[in-house]
This record gives structure tokens, C-alpha cells and sequence, in this order.
């Protein structure tokens, strides 16, 4: 017969053990509930520091393509699997550029809670040309001979057969005026719109570029790699053309001309055009002007408040 006192031990014992196990579950369940928290908070902080760095390779991007970048439109990109970056660049004036951009784990869709987002955004200025436009004193200035015939009206010095360096005008090579200017057009369609600021035209497939309409306005610096003709319209600034030039019909440039084709070529103004030379203009122009230089930060800030307009 077991006495009293065994079963009282026996029935402690029991009950201790399971106070003990159940003390051993729950301390179990907190260090796990803990460490999965710990684990969700060192997962949110890595993805929101990758997402900084995303958004800050989209402000890199956005430099380092920012003369042929397009303005105005929402750009996207990604780094490996499931990190993705978005930038946007504005113009605010002739050099400097608003830069948004955001970078996002898994994704950058402000509507998709899974996300990580990190916004921030940038003010980038260009260096100024450091050249000096009142070296340019004529109104045209010509590699070949210059004739003028009928009633073509030019109003300053005319230069033919000069040796001309591009470099010594605008203070940067062709390529660097290529890779920074505002607008650059391949073949281009007759009276093409957006030449202003600094304008960079290439023909490949077409013979030469075409200025017709009388109601076409242009400004700042164009440059054309090919022959051109001009028979309307109206430009202010300065014209290279790296071919020959034809002017007819009743254009207005004001302003200056040069024409880089050869002494061989000739540079010929007939019908009824009005050639200017300006010196405003050509001040006005140079202000359009790229640097050789690279363009830098003016400013920076993080954003963290509403998503900007251009995501709405």
C-alpha cells in the first residue's frame, strides 16, 4: 500500500513539471516572437538602405545621361532582382535641372504597402561656358567665297575664306558641344520645332536641312553637321553649319553665321533674306553655351512627405 505522503510527492512533482514545461513554452514563444521581430526590423532597415542607394543610382543616372536624357518623363530601371529605381529630370533654366528620383524593395508602386520606398531629389547645374562671344564680329564668316545676289540684305562684316576653329569660338570640341547641348535631331523633318537653347542637328540618310516656313522661329547656338538651306523663318543666335549654306526666299537671322565648308565650297545668299549681324544675340546665344566640364550637386534633400505630381 502506498502511503499518503508518496502520492502527495508524486502528484507535486507532476504538477511542477508541468509548470515548468508551460514556463519553458512561453519563454519559447517570446524569444521566437522576439527574434521573427528583430528579424522583420533588420530586414526593413537593409531594404530601406538599399532602397537610399537605388535612389541615389537613379540621381547618378540621371547625371550622367542628363544632356540626352529625355525632360519630363518618368524613367525606370532595375539592379538585380527586386530593386528598382525611378528618376524624373526637369529643366528649371538653361543650366540647372531638378532631379526627383526614388528607389524601391521589391518595387517603387507608392501603392503596394510591401514596398520599401526612399525619395529623394537633387539640384544639378551645369558649369558655364567661360567663352567669350564678342569675338565674333561679323555677320557671316565663311571657309569659301560668299555671294550675295538680288536683293539679300546683309547688315555687317562679311568674311570669306577664313580658316575656322570651332573650338576657339566656343571654347569646347564639336564632340563635347554634341554630347551637352539641349536638343540634338537626326535627319530632321523640313521646319523641325525645338531648336532653341544649344541645338546640335546630324544628317545621315537626308541631303540637307531645311528651313521653309516663314512663320518658323529658332535661338541660342545651331549647329549642322551637313549642308543646310534656309528660306523662311526667323533665328536669333549663332548658326555653324559644318557643310555649304544656301539662303533665299525672305529669312531673318540675326545675329551670326558660319560656315565651315570648305574653300572650295561657296556660300551663296539670294532672293530677299535680311542677315543681322547682333551682337546681343550673339551674347544671348553664348549663354546657352555648354561646359566641357562635368555637371555637380547645387543641392540635395530627402522626401518624405506626399508622392510629387509627376507620380500622380
Amino acid at each position: 500500500m502506498i502511503s499518503p505522503d508518496i502520492k502527495n510527492k508524486k502528484g507535486f512533482i507532476l504538477l511542477a513539471s508541468y509548470m515548468i514545461i508551460a514556463v519553458l513554452v512561453i519563454l519559447t514563444t517570446a524569444f521566437s516572437t522576439r527574434s521573427l521581430g528583430e528579424r522583420r526590423v533588420a530586414d526593413k532597415d537593409r531594404d530601406a538602405l538599399q532602397a537610399f542607394w537605388l535612389a541615389e543610382a537613379g540621381i547618378d543616372r540621371a547625371i550622367s545621361e542628363l544632356s540626352t536624357i529625355s525632360l519630363d518623363t518618368r524613367i525606370s530601371n532595375t539592379l538585380g532582382s527586386g530593386k528598382t529605381y525611378t528618376y524624373y529630370v526637369q529643366q528649371l533654366s538653361t543650366t540647372k535641372y531638378l532631379i526627383n528620383s526614388k528607389g524601391g524593395i521589391p518595387g517603387t508602386a507608392k501603392n503596394d504597402t510591401n514596398n520599401i520606398i526612399y525619395r529623394a531629389e537633387t539640384i544639378v547645374e551645369r558649369p558655364v561656358n567661360d567663352a567669350d562671344s564678342s569675338s565674333i564680329t561679323s555677320a557671316i564668316t565663311a571657309s569659301g567665297d560668299i555671294t550675295v545676289r538680288g536683293n539679300a540684305e546683309v547688315n555687317g562684316d562679311i568674311d570669306p575664306n577664313v580658316i575656322l576653329d570651332f573650338e576657339e569660338i566656343f571654347g569646347i570640341s564639336k564632340e563635347t558641344m554634341e554630347n551637352s547641348v539641349v536638343n540634338v535631331f537626326t535627319d530632321p523633318e523640313n521646319n523641325v520645332s525645338g531648336v532653341t537653347s544649344s541645338t546640335w542637328v546630324n544628317l545621315d540618310s537626308i541631303d540637307e536641312m531645311q528651313i521653309s516656313d516663314s512663320g518658323w522661329t529658332g535661338n541660342g547656338i545651331l549647329v549642322v553637321n551637313g549642308d543646310m538651306r534656309i528660306t523662311g523663318g526667323h533665328f536669333e543666335g549663332v548658326i555653324w553649319v559644318i557643310g555649304t549654306l544656301w539662303v533665299s526666299g525672305n529669312p531673318v537671322i540675326d545675329g551670326a553665321i558660319y560656315v565651315e565648308s570648305g574653300a572650295e565650297f561657296e556660300t551663296t545668299l539670294t532672293g530677299s533674306p535680311i542677315i543681322n549681324f547682333d551682337s546681343d544675340a550673339t551674347s544671348d546665344a553664348f549663354y546657352y553655351l555648354p561646359s566641357n566640364l562635368p555637371p555637380y550637386l547645387a543641392g540635395w534633400r530627402e522626401r518624405t512627405e506626399s508622392p510629387w505630381s509627376w507620380e500622380l
